[in-house]
């Protein structure tokens, strides 16, 4: 049956030249993502001064509620949120999974979970690839990898490896938690091969996430540091990994100040957002004060990453940025199915075919999956 309808959508793809798919097309734009991992929220900033994004479906700033598609029950700790292709994979340090969905600004869809991994923590994508800080991934902590399509290649020791950041195309970052510090891996040649302590000497403690930042035109890595006697943000030269100097991160909220941070992610107004056990701010680098962006009773921010809602691609089912055989394949065998999986819970088991999120996936889909067929690549 699945070849006969292979057979059938293969020739109608094949008369297609041109289509117009109202509806098809996906709000533009970018955002800063965060996840509040105490009430499973994806809160959504504005990459230029932080300020909430507005969506037309959902509450202000609110990207993405998990407990939507994931039993909350079953969720542990979010900590990153990160865009690979056309997905965004969300990383639950306490469930050791990542859940999948799709970039769209305004419904994004439940594409399914990950479980191959062990108290997933920070992410980087390498060389496209998606690293994965673990606290296990068979043989003790180390980095997982990924294909952009979610099949684990392959894994190398780190030692309790906290975020990844590709640093130069070579090679790549981890903050080593037990030492203190960021430690340097090779990502071509032989992929993980230890490169050695790349952070120069400085008061940093429990390092978290790792990103880059313009301080006035000059390229640096900024680097989470969460506790110790001097936390903040810290900044290194990127060429030689020598320290520079520690940005102080304090918010004072009406109960309670705001010292140790989690999450860091540099705003197109100069200004730092950090993330905290109480919500989300914004550092300005000069006067050293934060003002509050997100915040309210027991939210416990983590890591932040940017996000392009245009690069998402109707069609790349396999996230490999073409929309091709390969992704026909996936598609036709869902087509014949038509009713997506639900899980015994009643929550739904990942549908990637399922291109307009309405449980189904049929002609409609088929109508979106064809337009994304004749442009091929995606943006």
């Amino acid at each position: 049956m699945v070849s006969q309808g292979n057979r059938f959508l293969k020739r109608v793809l094949a008369s297609l030249v041109t289509l117009a798919i109202a509806g098809a097309a996906q709000g533009a734009g970018q955002a800063i993502l965060t996840p509040d991992t105490t009430n499973f929220f994806l809160i959504a900033v504005s990459p230029l001064n932080g300020a909430p994004i507005s969506f037309s479906t959902k509450p202000l700033g609110r990207w993405l509620d998990l407990s939507v598609t994931i039993d909350s029950s079953t969720i542990g700790s979010l900590r990153h949120a990160l865009q690979i292709g056309s997905e965004v994979w969300v990383t639950d340090q306490l469930s050791s999974i990542i859940y999948r969905y799709s970039a769209q600004s305004e419904k994004p869809r439940y594409l399914g979970s990950i479980s191959s991994v062990f108290n997933p923590r920070g992410m980087g994508v390498v060389n496209g690839e998606m690293w994965v800080a673990c606290g296990d991934t068979g043989s003790g902590p180390g980095i997982a990898r990924f294909t952009p399509g979610g099949q684990l290649i392959g894994s190398f020791a780190a030692e309790d490896p906290f975020a990844v950041l590709d640093l130069d195309g070579t090679s790549a970052l981890t903050s080593n938690i037990q030492q203190n510090r960021l430690d340097r891996f090779g990502t071509t040649g032989p992929i993980g091969n230890s490169l050695g302590v790349w952070s120069g000497t400085s008061n940093l403690d429990f390092p978290m996430q790792i990103t880059r930042w313009l301080d006035a035109g000059v390229p640096r890595i900024l680097t989470v540091g969460f506790s110790g006697n001097d936390p903040g943000l810290y900044v290194y030269d990127p060429a030689t990994g020598a320290y520079v100097k520690r940005l102080l991160t304090i918010a004072f909220l009406p109960e309670v100040t705001v010292v140790n941070p989690r999450g860091a992610a540099p705003l197109q107004n100069g200004e730092i957002l950090w993330t905290g056990s109480q919500g989300i701010f914004a550092l300005n680098v000069t006067t050293m004060t934060s003002r509050v962006i997100y915040t309210g009773d027991n939210f416990v921010c983590a890591y932040s990453s940017p996000v392009d809602f245009n690069k998402y691609c109707p069609g790349d089912i396999n996230n490999d940025s073409l929309v091709d055989d390969a992704d026909f394949s996936v598609f036709a065998a869902a087509y014949n199915d038509l009713l997506c999986p639900t899980l015994d819970s009643g929550y739904p088991a990942g549908c990637p075919a399922d291109l307009n999120g309405d449980g189904m996936v049929d002609d409609l889909d088929f109508t979106i999956f064809a337009s994304a067929y004749n442009e091929l690549l995606c943006p």
